[in-house]
């Protein structure tokens, strides 16, 4: 299906779509068909109205609100999400969330738990002994 749109668009816009197309070295067109097609694709679904929005790299909840993940947070969850499909080792976390610090894996935990909170229980799967996989 092929719709043809017109666009008021003001200075600031097209200056940015300009300096856009540049960076993409496409015409006018194809720059904002691409810009388009980012913003499409930019969400992950996570499950019970919840979803990762690729482009802001922030989780947002049913009413599309920032579930508001700390920087650590977004850590865990990032390297969760890269590993979908696998449980991802303790240690592989920790070492992502908090780089050299050596962090106890009760401050893993918590930090899961606080994951869980702000969104829901299931988004972060526990694999005793073993790690923590993605629930979605």
């Amino acid at each position: 299906m092929s719709s043809n749109i017109t666009i008021d668009l003001t200075k600031d816009m097209e200056r940015f779509l300009k300096s856009k197309a540049r960076e993409f070295n496409l015409p006018l067109e194809e720059t904002l068909k691409e810009i388009l097609s980012q913003q499409v694709d930019s969400r992950i679904d996570l499950g019970k109205g919840f979803y990762y929005d690729k482009v802001l790299k922030k989780v947002f909840d049913r009413k599309n609100i920032d579930v508001g993940l700390t920087k650590t947070q977004m850590n865990i969850f990032h390297t969760i999400l890269r590993n979908q499909g696998t449980i991802v080792d303790v240690e592989t976390i920790k070492k992502n969330a908090w780089k050299d610090k050596n962090t106890s894996i009760f401050t893993l935990r918590n930090m899961i738990k606080q994951i869980r909170d702000k969104t829901y229980y299931g988004l972060i799967k526990s694999h005793s002994s073993r790690g923590y996989s993605a629930g979605f």
